[in-house]
């Protein structure tokens, strides 16, 4: 047993389990049909190939893979430092993304740096806004650091689908099945400036995780699904000015 679990958390297990998610998030992308819901301001900025900054929940990152029709030829995500989140993220890498690792707790200036790297190259980044821990559906004050430090604007993103499977994870975890129907919901843009003080921070925090969570909310009652209710606020969770996490 022992050699087993040696083996299940070696290098070599971890990218086979990698690169298995990576066939998986490839099959939901050619066999699902999307429906994508762009504000007209999204829809320019993203036909323009600007970079921006994709603001989801945990547990819907799985529609990344369908947030366009035509995927640009590179796309970053931000994943976190911790195992489970390194496995993510390498399975995004063997579909060609790009990914930055790191978290407020861990290695967090860094990656910031490396998401402000790919930013400056135009390559559009995902972050994972109540990653990796939660609490589920509220908005950390990384995903606003990434976009004061950039310049690039944040737009929310999120998604549901029918059939699907959802997780007793902490983040409620949403599996679409293969030949699902999908529905994306985007916001508009939201820029902030480098000089912004805690309370605008604060407000546009706040705007943005209820935007968030109503897209979400939209989406599910598209598809006649249950909607999926936030957890209960963190007290330090909310905090602006904090390291980017995933």
């Amino acid at each position: 047993m022992k050699l087993i679990d040696k083996w299940i958390k070696s290098d070599t297990a971890q990218w086979i389990a990698a690169y298995a998610i990576a066939g998986l998030i490839w099959v939901l992308f050619l066999t699902m049909r999307w429906r994508r819901h762009l504000p007209e301001e999204t829809r320019a900025l993203l036909a323009a190939d600007k970079p921006v900054i994709f603001c989801m929940w945990h547990g819907r990152m799985l529609f990344l893979s369908g947030a366009y029709p035509r995927p640009p030829k590179r796309i970053g995500v931000l994943a976190s430092a911790h195992r489970d989140g390194r496995l993510i993220g390498n399975s995004l890498i063997a579909l060609g993304y790009d990914a930055v690792f790191g978290s407020s707790n861990r290695r967090g200036v860094t990656a910031l740096r490396g998401v402000a790297k790919l930013v400056a190259e135009g390559v559009p980044m995902a972050i994972t806004a109540d990653g990796p821990r939660g609490p589920r559906m509220r908005l950390k004050a990384g995903a606003l650091k990434v976009a004061q430090v950039t310049g690039a604007p944040l737009v929310a993103f999120t998604g549901s689908a029918r059939p699907r499977k959802l997780f007793n994870f902490w983040d409620r975890f949403c599996l679409p099945l293969p030949f699902s129907r999908g529905e994306l919901h985007f916001g508009t843009p939201v820029y902030l400036p480098r000089d912004a003080d805690a309370q605008t921070l604060e407000i546009c925090r706040q705007t943005l995780e209820d935007s968030l969570n109503a897209l979400t909310n939209a989406a599910e009652r598209t598809l006649g699904q249950e909607e999926i209710q936030a957890a209960a606020p963190a007290t330090t969770a909310t905090k602006p000015g904090r390291h980017a996490s995933a």
